[in-house]
């Protein structure tokens, strides 16, 4: 198992705030975990820890859930939400109007929290509430 030294002069300052700072150990070292998508064994490594924390200054109390390839898959799924959502809230007409939009919205509305993340619950009623008028 690899060490890394942790420098905690470098974790930002929501970090430096947080109870426990202070109790911190001298060293990062790999930490094991199972993905919450895939359920594959992973490793969140010491290096990945000190790039996390003190480059890129993330919270110190977060910890890996999902494993590099579904972490990158979730970032892309989140990426293209966003997309949809913003070209929905420009085109409103069109895209209530379009069956396979609605129903692509939905496929990754309800894919995202397969990934852990909170469901959107609203945003899916709405999308089949606009679905359904295509059934009649």
């Amino acid at each position: 198992m690899k060490k890394v030294p942790i420098n905690k002069s470098e974790y930002s300052e929501e970090s430096m705030r947080s109870v426990g700072h202070e109790f911190l150990g001298n060293y990062y070292e790999d930490i094991k975990y199972e993905c919450g998508k895939c359920k594959k064994n992973s490793i969140f490594s010491a290096i990945e820890q000190q790039q996390t924390f003190e480059i890129r200054k993330k919270y110190m109390w977060i910890q890996r859930k999902l494993c590099a390839v579904c972490y990158i898959e979730m970032k892309a799924l989140k990426t293209e939400l966003l997309r949809i959502e913003e070209y929905y809230c420009r085109n409103k007409v069109v895209t209530l109007a379009s069956k396979s939009f609605l129903a692509e919205w939905l496929r990754l509305l309800e894919l995202y929290p397969k990934f852990g993340k909170e469901q959107n619950s609203a945003r899916i009623i709405f999308v089949k509430k606009h679905l359904t008028s295509f059934s009649s």
